[in-house]
């Protein structure tokens, strides 16, 4: 199948966020804009055969505070009712089972230096200090030993040690 021909731009007006939505997308609408901001529009909401949002609510948000009047859609007229409310919590929750490699992530974002990742959430939130200090006990890529250190997803809490 060849999603491009899938993907449209669709007026905001058109679409209908989902009135029962189980995600509380608030925290993360002005993250999502910056993205948006900086990187373009790059992934697209999903919605029904009616317009309703199946997943991209946020995204929706977002785009809503830029001020855009269109967004890059796929509507997914295929679904039936129940394999779109299916959809909806399937893709959330799969995204909630990803974790971080600490380690990759610290050179990941060692290597960003002309954007200020907090923009997008990447921040030490009660840690204390920048995103270097969040991962200041990370483990070096040399192999030297380091003292282990819990720390908290700033994305969904979870604690790890590093």
């Amino acid at each position: 199948m060849d999603l491009r021909s899938k993907i449209t731009l669709m007026a905001l007006a058109d679409i209908t966020p989902y009135e029962n939505n189980p995600r509380n997308n608030e925290e993360a609408v002005e993250k999502v804009a910056n993205s948006i901001k900086e990187f373009g529009f790059n992934q697209p909401i999903v919605v029904d055969k009616d317009n309703v949002i199946i997943v991209g609510h946020t995204r929706y948000l977002a785009a809503q505070e830029l001020g855009l009047t269109e967004a890059p859609v796929i509507v997914a007229g295929n679904l039936s009712d129940e394999q779109a409310k299916a959809y909806r919590l399937a893709d959330n929750k799969t995204g909630e089972l990803a974790g971080w490699d600490f380690e990759k992530l610290a050179l990941e974002l060692e290597q960003i230096e002309s954007l200020d990742m907090g923009e997008f959430g990447f921040e030490s939130h009660d840690l204390g200090g920048e995103i270097g200090d969040f991962f200041e006990n990370a483990p070096a890529s040399n192999g030297n030993e380091h003292k282990p250190k819990t720390v908290t997803c700033p994305h969904c809490g979870e604690e790890f040690e590093i």
